[in-house]
């Protein structure tokens, strides 16, 4: 299952044009965003309502027409409220393809020697001239699009420099902190056996970190308990199987490992505020 994976290696777009448009509300597979991370960049656009993004260890909440910018590799996840939101994730080096005075900046973003922005807000020039136009260009599937996005981009990133939304560093950047690569390896732990009957004490190991000290580490950086989050991805991982497949609930709930039906049918209540059997029922369109 590619929609959940923690670290995305799927191929983007085309090898021509390496760029994965995704439109999301309340009904998509993804509409809540696990953590998660990938080698390409990320542009996030919310639509309507709020969205409580964390990036790394900074959180913030987005509100309509507020855009993230997502560096490569960093680890984050969302948290929607009647939220509709829109983002494309390229691999940057679909600019280098440019003049040398674009590529030397590419390369210092790429690098690390520039940061951009996490968050812009909505009505800032950078978001109404480049990012409100590629997403709409991107969302009508307009003809031209692929060259409307190419141009906003290289806007974006003039616009965001024009507008000091960036922080320059003298060298490359390091490796990503520590507190990083452990998460990371725990949630690599968590999609390879979710299913699985997993304890804090294992997910604590992984961190290599005694429980207590790891339950505290886990809670600051994802404002969930390690088995609350637990619990919750499992919930996602069963709707993306009813979205997935014709598998029923006590089916759906066996195979993302739980073992009793009714359990699973309150902590997904919790989670979807409905249970699995009208969630299911509403994903094949069916009343009552």
């Amino acid at each position: 299952m590619h929609a959940l994976r923690y670290h995305e290696s799927i191929r983007r777009g085309s090898p021509e044009f390496p760029l994965d448009y995704h439109y999301i509300d309340e009904h998509h597979s993804r509409y809540q965003m696990p953590y998660h991370w990938h080698d390409e960049v990320e542009i996030l656009h919310v639509v309507s309502g709020t969205l409580r993004l964390s990036i790394g260890e900074d959180n913030y909440l987005l509100g309509a027409d507020d855009v993230a910018f997502v560096a490569s590799g960093q680890l984050h996840g969302g948290q929607p409220d009647h939220c509709v939101y829109e983002c494309v994730v390229f691999d940057m080096r679909l600019l280098l393809k440019s003049d040398d005075t674009c590529r030397q900046t590419v390369s210092r973003i790429l690098d690390g020697r520039l940061t951009l922005s996490a968050c812009l807000p909505g009505g800032s020039p950078v978001t109404l001239n480049s990012i409100l136009p590629m997403f709409t260009a991107l969302r009508g599937h307009c003809p031209g699009e692929t060259l409307i996005t190419l141009g906003c981009l290289y806007q974006f990133l003039g616009q965001a420099l024009a507008s000091g939304a960036y922080t320059e560093h003298p060298a490359p950047a390091a490796a990503e902190n520590r507190r990083q690569r452990k998460l990371k390896k725990v949630f690599e732990l968590i999609e390879s056996e979710y299913a699985e009957p997993l304890t804090l004490t294992r997910l604590a190991e992984t961190a290599g970190m005694t429980p207590r000290y790891f339950c505290r580490f886990f809670r600051e950086a994802t404002h969930f308990t390690p088995l609350e989050y637990l619990r919750y991805y499992r919930v996602e991982m069963a709707c993306y199987s009813f979205a997935a497949t014709e598998h029923g609930v006590t089916d759906v709930a066996l195979d993302v490992g739980y073992v009793d039906v009714n359990y699973f049918i309150r902590c997904f209540k919790k989670y979807k505020e409905v249970t699995p059997g009208a969630y299911r029922r509403a994903l094949l369109g069916e009343t009552g």
